[in-house]
């Protein structure tokens, strides 16, 4: 069985222990929570845009597999022929092995065979043919750098650059998602809030309309209780619409291998741990944030265009040696001799590098720009990563406070019902109460859920939430 095979059909089992499902239906099953790790497992995993973001390491692979390929060898083969009047005027032919090479080198290997009754006598060759070996030497302009070189160095940087990219895209994707969690989280707890709340509204009503009915309750106290269970009906119901709406949008999030969206059952819960308190970023987040590493790439590629613009300022050097051998059957050096060969030298250089000159001013101030860029980026992650430890650690404190809050209205709603039950209160406040404690209850939820959300982001600035 192939890994990944073993890995789908253990997504399948926990899909169908989750009660997720894939066909756009609802599977019957028991309650049961889908914990945060495993829904950012399967966002990570199987989401069409974390799909994607792997793409771009694939490309940038491929871009560096095209320029190698500028240093490929190359086999080679010219023939031309004239013919007129039933007369062969020539024929020429030229094939061999081309091999470019580091450091402006290039050496090419070939043979030629020449004919014909018009002939140019420098195309000449002995009647067996002619082989040659050829090596040229660029020594001005590209001995260091050329096209062939900037694109190959250019096109690694671009695979490194990929990996942070990636991890930029799948911190993004899980911020959202996690964001999409939370909301989900809120919604479903205020749900249950309110549908508790409304539960307690109609055993109200019954127990009070018994008694009104022996007497022992003024008859407008069953219309007051009545009118909080309506109350409380009409926000159970929203509160159900919205659960359904948060539900759907954290279904946008759940798919398989990137084609088969899934969606949550109704009976799957989302899972709230307070855990140890707000965990520390790593202490080198600083210095390995993918968006600050994508920057210095970027300046190293802009870097290889100012040294490609550099070289262009030099004149243009090239020596090129080939010697000739004549092959004979017994032995094929044997009418080799260093006497025979052909050279040459080529050189050009502008007069006033107007054109030169003008590109590398420009790959400076390219330069210049993006360190420009590198420095209003860091210190933006920075204030903003300060800002959200800020806003974890005030978000943290109201927590805790939001839950010594319900505490304290649930004791007091409890001895307001006592006193409710012993006749020693009135159903106005008793209402009043509950209203506190549900109102209280309800910012405690959205503390919850905005905590965690807070630390979500905070790690998602600092580049972390994704390793």
């Amino acid at each position: 069985m192939s890994r990944k095979l073993r890995n789908r059909l253990a997504l399948i089992v926990v899909l169908l222990a989750l009660g997720l499902s894939a066909d756009g239906q609802s599977t019957p099953a028991p309650p049961s929570a889908l914990p945060v790790d495993t829904f950012l497992s399967i966002v990570e995993r199987h989401h069409p845009l974390a799909q994607k973001a792997r793409l771009i390491k694939e490309q940038a692979r491929a871009a560096r597999l095209k320029a190698s390929g500028n240093f490929d060898p190359k086999l080679f083969s010219d023939v031309s022929q004239k013919r007129f009047k039933e007369n062969e005027y020539y024929t020429l032919q030229n094939s061999g092995l081309e091999i470019p090479a580091w450091f402006g080198l290039k050496a090419k290997a070939g043979y030629e065979l020449n004919d014909g009754i018009y002939l140019n006598n420098q195309n000449t060759v002995p009647a067996s043919g002619l082989w040659y070996g050829d090596v040229s030497w660029t020594l001005g302009q590209g001995l260091f750098i050329d096209e062939r070189r900037a694109a190959i160095k250019q096109a690694r940087l671009l695979e490194e650059a990929a990996a942070f990219e990636i991890d930029l895209a799948l911190n993004q994707l899980l911020e959202d998602a996690l964001g999409a969690y939370w909301d989900w989280y809120a919604a479903y707890q205020e749900y249950k809030v309110y549908q508790e709340a409304l539960l307690q509204a109609k055993f109200r009503f019954e127990g009070i309309k018994r008694q009104a009915i022996i007497g022992d309750k003024p008859l407008i106290d069953t219309l007051e209780s009545a009118i909080q269970v309506q109350d409380r009906d009409i926000k159970y119901q929203a509160a159900k619409a919205e659960l359904i709406t948060r539900r759907n949008t954290l279904n946008t999030y759940l798919w398989m291998d990137g084609t088969i969206p899934l969606q949550v059952a109704d009976s799957v819960y989302p899972e709230f741990d307070l855990g140890a308190g707000l965990a520390p970023l790593p202490a080198n987040w600083f210095e390995n944030h993918p968006a600050l590493n994508a920057y210095r790439l970027k300046i190293d590629r802009l870097d290889i265009d100012r040294r490609l613009n550099i070289e262009q300022l030099k004149p243009e050097l090239t020596v090129n040696y080939k010697f000739l051998n004549q092959p004979t059957q017994n032995d094929f050096f044997a009418e080799y001799s260093p006497d025979n060969y052909t050279w040459g030298v080529k050189a050009s250089f502008p007069l006033f590098l107007r054109k030169g000159r003008g590109e590398v001013l420009k790959s400076e101030l390219k330069i210049q720009e993006s360190e420009l860029e590198l420095e209003l980026k860091r210190l933006e992650i920075q204030n903003k990563v300060e800002a959200l430890e800020a806003e974890a650690g005030l978000v943290g404190s109201q927590l805790q406070s939001a839950r010594q809050m319900v505490a304290n209205y649930k004791r007091l709603l409890d001895a307001e019902n006592v006193k409710f039950r012993n006749g020693e209160s009135s159903l106005f406040l008793v209402n009043s109460r509950e209203l506190k404690y549900i109102d209280s209850r309800l910012k405690l939820i959205q503390t919850e859920a905005k905590w965690k959300f807070v630390q979500a982001k905070l790690r998602a600035a600092a580049g972390v939430l994704f390793e």
